[in-house]
């Protein structure tokens, strides 16, 4: 290989690559330049751009921490102006701020209520129970309410207070007052409910008393008895329950109304407690029906039965004095039904009461104003009643039921009326009365609809006898009308609608009725009576002389006729001797009855005519018309025809 020379100095070619070399150079720190320009440009766009982002950042900041400030008062403000109470204790109890709504609670400053313990403020039977409460929920929050008792004014000189119901919640937070610093509060929440506590408490009242009298009702008495019986069984002792219920009391109610019976009930229950020990309880089944409880028990049955039978006729004693209500006197008398409990082992409470009220039922079977106590055969006769009522129900739907007639009589021996008695013709039975059955449709409301079959049974009889014309046609026909038939709102809307299908003129019926439903405060009665009364319907007054009605009650009323009480009749005597009837109260009564119908132009019927000698003196005192088994007891309806046609009766 040559040597090349070009690359020597004062070479053409060198010069050439000098000035490109420079070239070279030159343009590269050109390009470096710009380079380091570039890089200062974006050094100072990102530092540019990074303070915008922190001064938006900043913003933000600002605007949270106005809306922070904002929510804080508006949280405080809350605080402060709330409707209840509020109180931030630390995990002491102590009040580290509290609102405006608590001081005033409480009738204190709200300055005076800052550092002291929540508790101070409550009554002292409350306090223990408050700080066990509130220890066990700083361990473990929970979710729960207490009511306690809070003193209002000075606590040293309080003169009422409220309650409180306290509902607390744990705040995370950090609350800073002074130097003091507590990194965790307890909100505490105060309502008074003073008003809902006395609410609760009188719905709770009401609940277990009963409202006329205030005693103990039947909730109560399933609650203390349950208690009772319990025990009796752990402790292998035997208790007892006394079941009363006021004889007559009915009578009492129906004929002087609803107002003066609730009065007699209240004195009865007056009188009850005044000769009885506090912790024998008193209890008001409903109506008038009671109960005692007694607080001993003996482990020995026969002497716990001594003492209830002790303790009934002591109860009886309290009733020898008679009550007066409204002018009136009443000599009350009890049926007492006595359980000694347990009567077996297996026996619950609604056995206890069962058997009592079956033993007070035989005690009201033997005529009243006794005590017996319960036995097994009781138990029977009792399921026998169940029977008979569950037999009543279908003989209803089925209509066993037919019509007997007994005539009512002028005193010259012609028939005047009919009155139309219920039989049961019963599947197995035979014959069964009223006095078997009346009682159970009574208490269970069947007589409403056993008495609105008997009163179409007669009307469609009446048209039937009526077409055959085989009698007089001025003979009227008497239906007894139950009390719950005439309080019934559309009782005048049924009788209106039978007399319209059958086309009957309404004259020839008489409705008898109880003293009870001429009493002016039983309004839809008497405004039955009324309507009933203008479509000539004639209205009887049944068993007259036993009730309590006034001579202004019969007087205005829309009745045509008194029908004498039985129990009068069977006191009536004659004296052959002197020849004229025997002086006595009842004939004394009977003899007003009589005067008294003439003198408001009423007929009077004695009922119950049995004898001769009744009917002598009857005729002595004048009395136009007669019932009685003296001149027929009643008759199937197949005799009736004859008896009308020939108006004679053997």
């Amino acid at each position: 290989m040559g040597n090349d020379d070009s690359n020597k100095p004062g070479h053409p070619n060198h010069e050439y690559m000098r000035e490109r070399a420079e070239q070279i150079a030159q343009r590269r720190q050109r390009i470096t330049y710009e380079k380091k320009l570039a890089d200062r440009d974006r050094l100072l766009q990102d530092l540019h751009v990074h303070q915008i982002e922190l001064e938006l950042q900043n913003e933000e900041l600002r605007q949270s921490q106005a809306k922070l400030e904002f929510t804080h008062q508006q949280y405080l403000d809350l605080y402060n102006e709330a409707p209840v109470g509020y109180a931030s204790l630390d995990d002491s109890g102590l009040i580290i701020r509290s609102n405006q709504m608590l001081a005033s609670m409480l009738g204190m400053e709200k300055y005076s209520l800052t550092g002291k313990a929540l508790a101070e403020f409550m009554l002292p039977i409350d306090q223990n129970i408050f700080r066990s409460r509130f220890n066990a929920f700083v361990k473990q929050p929970q979710d729960k309410h207490i009511d306690v008792r809070f003193k209002v004014g000075d606590r040293g000189t309080h003169t009422s207070s409220f309650i409180g119901r306290i509902q607390g919640r744990r705040l995370d937070s950090d609350n800073k007052s002074g130097n003091q610093h507590w990194s965790e509060t307890i909100l505490i929440v105060i309502s008074d409910v003073t008003e809902i506590k006395k609410s609760e408490e009188k719905i709770h009242y009401q609940a277990f008393h009963d409202l006329l009298t205030g005693i103990p009702n039947r909730a109560s008495l399933y609650e203390r008895l349950e208690n009772a019986l319990a025990l009796a069984k752990r402790q292998h002792s035997f208790g007892a329950l006394l079941f009363m219920d006021l004889d007559r009391f009915k009578n009492i109610n129906d004929s002087l109304g609803h107002h003066t019976g609730d009065k007699l009930l209240i004195d009865f229950t007056n009188r009850i407690q005044q000769h009885t020990r506090k912790e024998d309880m008193l209890f008001r089944m409903g109506g008038d029906e009671f109960v005692i409880l007694l607080a001993e028990q003996h482990h020995d049955n026969n002497i716990m039965a001594v003492i209830a039978q002790r303790f009934a006729e002591h109860i009886v004693e309290t009733l020898n004095e008679p009550m007066i209500l409204g002018g009136h006197s009443f000599q009350i008398t009890l049926s007492i039904g006595i359980s000694i409990f347990p009567f077996q082992r297996k026996d619950n409470l609604n056995d206890v009461v069962r058997q009592a009220d079956t033993a007070m039922y035989q005690a009201k079977k033997e005529g009243g104003a006794v005590a017996r106590f319960f036995q097994v055969n009781m138990q029977e006769m009792a399921r026998q009643r169940m029977i008979l009522e569950a037999e009543l129900r279908v003989a209803l739907v089925e209509q066993q039921f037919i019509l007997y007639y007994q005539p009512q009589m002028r005193k010259d021996g012609t028939i005047y009326a009919l009155e139309a008695l219920l039989r049961w013709k019963h599947p197995y039975r035979g014959i069964v009365t009223p006095d078997k059955f009346i009682h159970i449709a009574e208490d269970t409301n069947m007589i409403v609809d056993l008495g609105n079959w008997v009163l179409q049974t007669v009307v469609k009889q009446i048209i039937a006898w009526q077409q055959q014309k085989l009698f007089d046609p001025t003979i009227r026909y008497a239906v007894n009308i139950s009390a719950k038939q005439l309080e019934s709102s559309n009782f005048y809307t049924q009788v209106e609608q039978i007399i319209e299908r059958y086309k009957l003129d309404p004259k020839c019926l008489v409705f008898e009725i109880t003293e009870s439903l001429l009493l002016p405060d039983n309004k839809v009665a008497t405004d039955t009576l009324k309507q009933l009364s203008e479509l000539n319907i004639t209205f009887s007054v049944d068993d007259f002389g036993t009730g309590y009605s006034s001579l202004a009650t019969i007087d205005t009323a829309p009745i045509g006729q008194l029908k004498i009480d039985r129990s009068f009749i069977s006191q009536l005597h004659w004296s052959e001797e002197q020849g004229s009837p025997k002086s006595s109260s009842q004939y004394s009564l009977v003899n007003a009855i009589l005067s008294m119908g003439k003198a408001l132009e009423l007929e009077v019927i004695a009922e119950g005519v049995e004898t001769e000698e009744q009917l002598k003196v009857l005729t002595h005192l004048g009395c136009k018309y007669l019932q009685g088994y003296y001149f027929s007891k009643p008759i199937p309806i197949n005799q009736i025809p004859e008896i009308l046609s020939t108006d004679e009766i053997d």
